[in-house]
């Protein structure tokens, strides 16, 4: 950024260090020299919600020289990172000294309120399939292995997998919240009701594929469903049980 001089302000955290937490004070803001930081919020339930993964040349805690006084996510090193620590005077100075650093940041603000923005949408949506299944009857479900929480099926055709904001990848079950491991991709499988017949289809592409009763399912292919099923996706288990 120019010719300023930077050395004194770089601050190295190692991989698994916070940056800071949700709701510490904020007075500064950070530019990544070396390394990765994933920024992310959780539900009163534990829930992880990622907002982003950030390398070099990313900024990230900019609302602290903006006017915020509190964090309002988490930021976590995901591996060795090194940081140029910015305070609101440094800031200031950058901005009025430097046209070419101010317009890159506006461009920097703006592609992230487009993400913001993605990312609000993108909840909606899922708020909105949630309401819209509650009201339906569903003709099977599937009950998670480890916790036991059932997933009602609600329509003909129902897409699983893990949605995806940033590309705009929404599928009808969101099975993320139960993949840490992120093992489920995007778009998985599809469980389709035909007659009186359900069948699955994983999707062409699947990294980790889908497991029915032990045996490895081909892409593309339908298999018939019974109640009491065990079917994998990923490292993601449930059962297919039957109203």
């Amino acid at each position: 950024m120019g010719n300023f001089d930077f050395k004194n302000l770089i601050v190295t955290f190692d991989k698994g260090e916070y940056i800071y937490r949700e709701n510490d004070n904020a007075s500064t803001m950070f530019i990544i020299h070396q390394g990765k930081v994933k920024l992310y919020k959780k539900s009163e339930s534990g829930e992880e919600f990622v907002l982003g993964e950030f390398g070099k040349g990313d900024f990230f805690g900019e609302m602290a020289v903006l006017g915020e006084d509190k964090r309002t996510e988490n930021a976590l090193a995901i591996e060795p990172v090194k940081v140029i620590v910015i305070s609101k005077p440094v800031f200031i100075k950058l901005l009025k000294n430097n046209a070419e650093v101010a317009v890159r940041m506006i461009r920097k603000f703006s592609e992230k309120l487009k993400d913001a923005n993605k990312m609000i949408d993108a909840l909606l949506k899922q708020k909105q399939l949630s309401f819209d299944s509650s009201k339906l009857e569903h003709y099977a479900y599937l009950e998670l292995i480890d916790s036991g929480e059932k997933i009602p099926l609600t329509s003909n055709n129902v897409v699983i997998g893990r949605y995806d904001p940033i590309i705009g990848i929404y599928p009808d079950i969101d099975i993320s919240p139960y993949d840490p491991q992120k093992t489920v991709s995007r778009k998985h499988a599809v469980i389709t009701r035909e007659g009186n017949g359900t069948y699955i289809e994983e999707q062409i592409g699947v990294i980790n594929g889908t497991f029915l009763n032990g045996e490895k399912i081909k892409s593309g292919q339908k298999y018939k469903l019974k109640n009491g099923d065990k079917i994998y996706f990923g490292l993601v288990g449930c059962y297919y049980k039957e109203r």
